[in-house]
């Protein structure tokens, strides 16, 4: 859900570009006069299974038994992916059976060690032709109990996502937490004269072009159940906002007119769709039903208001205004009363995110001319930096789990996406191209590729 407006104002007249919310900002600072107001906590605040350090359960990883055509290969590659995606859960710390193997989680264990891990995972993949069968075995050591295990049935080349589903099925049977195995992120890619949208898998495998339009594309969104991204398009020459499918590509309006229309951002019920427009002259937040309909206007001001995101309850929108002087952060009720500042204590912030969890927002702040990543702790609001001295880093963004951040980053040359766990550690780099930007996480599901084999 990234929220980031891409425009400038020059001599009241809007005219497109392609850069960042906070950019744009830039060239609107005034005198600031700031309040004190303090946001109260929502009424859903939905605590994480870890404090300040991350508690893990370790689970004994096997070595994946093999039968029919399967190699030392691939049986070490679902070995790994496996790995990593119980490991990324940030819940799990996978202790693999193998000795010396490259684990995600760098654990050393002993004999010793492993002997007090009271779960284990195991797998067994069957190879028959073109078709693979991967069967998991969950088992409580303790009670030499078998307590979950699943098996799925698909095609050879449809091998990584059996194991995300097998791992998202683990994450939750051991937890009862969701995983993100099966999770992507959606981004924009600076081609030149071109943006087009690409998908990623979570863990940095299959990049794709979602857009082949040869337009401007931006600020793409999740539908929350998977099959359509939220874009702005300028395929129609005006910004327009659109739905595209994940499964064919096909794109379709959901508003055109007049003025510009972009930073979609979808509410976690599936029911409303918060976006910033120009339609009535100046730019304010909107908020209409999720097919296009019911548009209304929820903020009047004549300041620039921006970046809409919404509470995890779906009764809150948080965005991104200069009414103060600088941008700051603004909560309101999804009608667009009961406005208060989050205070921050920072005078110059924007691009927020609402956690899933309900418990934390992430949002960007320039610093001594550096644009870093904190988060706000809703119950003890208190602010958090998660990156410094690392170049410029925005467009913050949620795993569907709420462990985990996406982000752009120009800390090593040009501007790429990472991830990052909620308190700034374990760094993954996404892209390599040096030209992305505008990050958006998807569900963890995907509809529109199953196991099924053609």
């Amino acid at each position: 859900m990234n929220k980031n407006v891409p425009w400038i104002v020059t001599h009241a007249t809007w005219k497109f570009e392609p850069r960042y919310m906070n950019k744009f900002l830039l060239s609107i600072i005034a005198t600031l006069i700031l309040g004190t107001t303090f946001i109260s906590a929502q009424n859903d605040v939905y605590l994480r299974t870890e404090s300040k350090y991350f508690t893990r359960l370790p689970v004994l990883l096997k070595d994946v038994e093999v039968e029919g055509r399967v190699n030392q290969k691939m049986a070490d590659d679902i070995l790994r992916i496996l790995d990593t995606d119980l490991w990324y859960s940030s819940v799990i710390d996978p202790r693999q059976e193998s000795a010396g193997f490259n684990s995600a989680s760098t654990s050393a264990t002993s004999p010793a060690d492993n002997m007090s891990i009271r779960y284990s995972v195991s797998a067994k993949a069957v190879v028959n032709g073109e078709q693979l069968e991967l069967t998991t075995e969950i088992l409580d050591r303790t009670r030499n109990a078998r307590i979950g295990g699943k098996s799925y049935k698909t095609c050879l080349e449809k091998m990584r996502l059996a194991v995300h589903t097998a791992a998202d099925d683990i994450v939750e049977t051991l937890t009862g937490e969701q995983g993100i195995a099966r999770s992507r992120v959606a981004y924009t890619v600076d081609l030149g004269p071109a943006k087009e949208i690409y998908l990623i898998d979570y863990d940095s495998h299959n990049r794709r072009p979602l857009t082949k339009n040869r337009s401007l594309n931006l600020t793409p969104a999740w539908l929350m159940d998977g099959t359509q991204v939220l874009l702005t398009s300028y395929v129609r020459k005006n910004p327009d906002l659109y739905t595209i499918s994940t499964a064919t590509g096909e794109m379709k309006p959901l508003i055109d007119g007049k003025g510009l229309t972009t930073s979609a951002a979808v509410s976690p019920d599936g029911k409303k769709i918060a976006f910033v427009s120009t339609r009535d002259g100046n730019a304010e937040i909107y908020v209409m039903d999720s097919d296009g309909s019911n548009i209304r206007r929820i903020t009047r001001h004549w300041s620039i208001d921006a970046s809409p995101d919404w509470s995890p309850n779906s009764r809150e929108i948080i965005f991104t205004s200069d009414r103060l002087g600088k941008p700051q952060l603004f909560i309101m009720d999804a009608e667009g009363s009961n406005l208060r500042r989050l205070n921050t204590r920072l005078d110059y912030c924007g691009s927020p995110s609402w956690s899933p969890k309900g418990d934390k927002i992430a949002f960007v702040a320039r610093e001594n001319g550096e644009f870093n990543i904190f988060t706000y702790d809703i119950l003890s609001q208190s602010v958090t930096r998660l990156t410094q001295n690392a170049g410029s880093n925005e467009d913050p963004d949620w795993s569907p789990n709420g462990f985990q951040l996406v982000f752009s980053s120009t800390r090593d040359k040009g501007r790429d996406i990472y991830q990052m766990n909620w308190d700034g550690s374990q760094l993954l780099r996404l892209t390599f191209t040096g030209n992305c930007s505008s990050p958006s996480w998807s569900p963890n599901q995907r509809p529109d590729e199953t196991l099924g084999c053609n």
